[in-house]
Parts: structure tokens; sequence; C-alpha cells
């Protein structure tokens, strides 16, 4: 089993709704695809593009992937995250009509192994405190380039992502230093943060398969 996020940027005047409707044709019958997940970011994402993409194979992913979404009308650029989950977890597998956050960043690469085990099990106790966390997967992306991981939540509406999430002290006065180059624990040097609407939970669609 295979997963990746994909960040897509659309053309100028290319209608988001049109476009979401070519890609799940191009897509729909693409070999061991079992699950799609797609997503306009909403005003207040940062540093990411205009929709979240994220596909869940039952093996790798088709080598013609690149050739078929470069094809599609509408599409300007996009980027691949194939990743490897690392920990998450489930609180509303059902969840629907939900937000879905992802955010991407880079570990500096000046950290330490050990400082960056300590920032992923930091992530992983969010949920703990920040009980607007419904669902949860933190993984490594598992090719080279610009981001080292994908941090992805399911929050219920858009208020727990941006007022619980971002205002709570275990967010702000701990998780954060690891984002600060001015604290002793600097470790993350490059962030993009994208929040879009979901149909249903992307996280509890893939916990149906034990191979996730």
């Amino acid at each position: 089993m295979s997963s990746e996020s994909l960040q897509l940027n659309l053309s100028d005047g290319t209608d988001p709704a049109l476009f979401e409707l070519r890609l799940r044709e191009c897509l729909r019958d693409m070999p061991g695809l079992l699950h799609l997940s797609f997503g306009r970011n909403l005003p207040g994402s940062w540093g990411a593009a205009d929709c979240t993409l994220d596909l869940l194979f039952a093996g790798a992913a088709p080598a013609n992937l690149d050739a078929l979404l470069g094809r599609l009308p509408g599409i300007a650029h996009f980027e691949r995250l194939p990743y490897q989950r690392i920990g998450g977890g489930l609180r509303e597998p059902g969840l629907e009509g939900g937000i879905w956050r992802t955010l991407l960043l880079r570990v500096r690469q000046q950290a330490t192994v050990a400082q960056r085990e300590a920032l992923e099990r930091d992530l992983l106790r969010m949920p703990d405190y920040i009980l607007g966390i419904r669902n949860w997967q933190l993984a490594r992306v598992s090719t080279p380039g610009r981001w080292t991981h994908v941090w992805q939540q399911e929050f219920t509406c858009a208020d727990d992502l941006l007022g619980e999430y971002l205002a709570h002290p275990y967010h702000w006065a701990w998780v954060d230093r690891w984002f600060d180059p001015d604290c002793p624990d600097w470790a993350v040097d490059a962030i993009a943060h994208a929040y879009c609407p979901q149909q249903t939970s992307l996280l509890g669609r893939a916990a149906l398969y034990p191979d996730h």
C-alpha cells in the first residue's frame, strides 16, 4: 500500500468545480486506487498551492501518474509527496463535512536525530491536549525534496483549527519552539499550511486497510 499528498496549482480562469470533475474522471479507473480526497484550499492557507489532493493505492502509485496529471486541463503545476506513516489516531473515523488540514514541514539539515524524533513525538501528542483534532496522522516524506514530513489533521469545523488548535498553549508554548529560529530547539526551517473542506474522512477511510 502507498499514500501520497499533492499540492495542485490551477491555471488562471480554471473553474475548480469543473476541474475536480475532470480530475476524478481521469483518476477513477487508475489501477489500485483505493481512495481519492480533493479539496480547494481555503483563504488563510499559507505557502501552499490552490488545492490539496490525497491518494491511497493498494500498491505502488502507477508509473504514469505524472503524465496523467500533466495532461489534465486546468492544471498549471503539481507537487507529489509520497509518504510513510509514523503514527496517528482516530476519534471520529466517520467524520463528514469537516475540515482537512495539511501541514508540510522541512526539518533542517542541522537538526539531530534526537531533535527530529522529539519533534515527531510532540506533534503526535497534540491531540491529547487539543480535542478538536478528531483524526490525525504524521508521516515522513519518502522521496527527496523540499519537504520532510506531512502532518495531517481533521476537524469538525474551521473554528476548531483556527481557534482551539492555533491558540492552545500546548501549541504556541511548547510545539512552536521547534519552528522558532530564536529557540535553542529550532528544528524546522520551512512550512506550508493548507486547509480545505472534505466530504468524508480521508484518515478514517485509510484505517480500513490493515497495511496502512
